[in-house]
């Protein structure tokens, strides 16, 4: 059995981030040393000056992978009994046809990784000494820099068999300290086996993000997270750009669904308003508003006769996203326009303000990268929701000739959640009192007047 243990796996990836994941996922599963290389030249040298054959060789392939040919067909040559996984995106027609006569080789979709890469390890060494069913798995101490905290318990080995905690699962491992244990020739440390396998599930439900973004840090989420910190967890920031995993992304057009079938029922504004007041608190905000806002927008929409399934889907969809980068962070949803900005500024951190001041662009393009069934133009509702008809709304500025009717009613509709959900003795009068003076402009006058028909239903 030692001598299965020393024979190599191989991955090939010009990806440091790819090659801490694939490194982790097989020495997890399999009682193997895992050897990590660059490059397929690196990788040429290496096999050739090899006394013994890999067991399984998983090669990150990219679309200028220029030694494809040289590096599969060596390995077609001198590996005829060696696993070769290629991960792939997009592969030449003539890299493909080339691929497809090597019995041995299987591609595999970058996208399904790690579970397909779980899967074909599991069926290739079935019943094989190189299983790993130990209770505690290694994790190489470089692996542990792309995570951002574990928050699980967190070992050492000493001995072949005794295993010491040296973290538990309430202390943050983000800031652990690797050169210590580098320092003293530590390169791996050891979780429990049913940890291993929730970081490998983790992975999964992110690696459309990791394979779109650089700089990615793999966010754990853990069962004792707060509700707002798996939220927040779930739309991560890298690159100055905002990224959502696919998870929450279907738990996002699940609820544009049900709000949509809310809408479709004709339900009486004032009720709904008296519900929410009647069960508000600090946690539902977010919720709240985003149901207000999508209903009375589309009954302002109704009034105007705008009625089209894409109008109300657009208009549904940029209720629900408008604010979604706030959520998390009452301070900055609580803010209603730039003027009450401006007067806690001081208040707030250099990150807060530049999350506060770019959640209208971050949530258009959210909705363009990741809501192919929201309509066109949706995004530009949320990019414009904080505009204000005298020029001082944000992020643009703009002035009442240069917003779209449907944003004009997006605004108000905007505005009007936020007035009856804050204030602390909201009427329809008194609301319609200030819009007078706030949107007596081209444009939204005939959202105003909608407004004053929807009052008297």
């Amino acid at each position: 059995m030692e001598d299965h243990k020393k024979l190599p796996f191989l991955v090939v990836s010009s990806s440091g981030y790819m090659r801490g994941i694939l490194k982790f996922v097989l020495e997890t599963l399999l009682h193997t040393e895992v050897t990590e290389l660059e490059s397929e030249e690196k990788a040429l040298l290496f096999l050739r000056n090899l006394d013994l054959v890999p067991s399984m060789i998983v090669y990150d392939y990219t679309s200028n992978s220029y030694l494809l040919e040289d590096f599969v067909g060596y390995l077609q040559e001198n590996s005829k009994y060696v696993r070769i996984v290629v991960l792939v995106n997009k592969v030449r027609e003539e890299g493909r046809d080339l691929l497809k006569n090597i019995p041995q080789l299987m591609l595999m979709d970058e996208a399904t990784l790690p579970n397909a890469l779980v899967e074909e390890a599991q069926r290739t060494f079935t019943a094989t000494p190189y299983v790993n069913e130990s209770e505690y798995c290694r994790i190489n101490i470089d692996f542990l820099s792309i995570l951002d905290g574990i928050n699980k318990n967190l070992f050492i080995r000493i001995g072949s068999e005794k295993y010491i905690k040296i973290f538990n699962e309430d202390d943050n491992t983000d800031i652990l300290d690797i050169k210590k244990y580098k320092s003293k020739g530590i390169h791996y440390l050891y979780v429990k086996r049913e940890t291993a396998i929730w970081v490998i599930h983790q992975i999964q439900s992110q690696i459309d993000i990791f394979l779109k973004t650089n700089n990615f840090r793999f966010v754990l989420r853990g069962a004792s997270d707060t509700p707002a910190k798996r939220f927040e967890n779930r739309i991560l920031r890298f690159d100055d750009e905002v990224h959502m995993d696919k998870e929450f992304k279907e738990t996002i057009d699940e609820a544009v669904k049900r709000i949509r079938a809310v809408v479709e029922k004709d339900a009486r504004v004032e009720t709904f308003i008296n519900h929410l007041k009647a069960h508000q608190d600090e946690h539902n905000f977010f919720t709240q508003k985003m149901n207000l806002t999508s209903l009375i927008a589309c009954a302002l929409a109704k009034e105007l006769d705008w009625i089209s399934k894409s109008t109300l889907d657009k208009i549904v969809y940029a209720s629900v996203l408008a604010d979604i980068t706030l959520a998390v962070r009452p301070e900055l949803l609580n803010i209603r326009d730039l003027e009450s900005f401006e007067k806690i500024k001081h208040t707030l951190s250099d990150e807060d303000q530049k999350i506060y001041l770019s959640h209208p662009k971050d949530s258009g393009n959210l909705i363009k990268r990741y809501f192919s069934t929201a309509p066109p133009e949706t995004d530009s509702l949320t990019f414009q929701h904080h505009e204000l008809p005298d020029g001082s709304g944000f992020p643009q500025g703009l002035r009442a000739e240069r917003i779209a009717p449907l944003s004009a009613l997006f605004i108000v509709a905007t505005d009007f959640a936020f007035y009856f959900l804050k204030d602390e003795e909201p009427t329809m009068d008194d609301y319609l009192l200030k819009c007078h003076s706030r949107f007596d402009f081209v444009n939204f006058r005939k959202v105003i007047k909608a407004l004053e028909k929807v009052k008297r239903k």
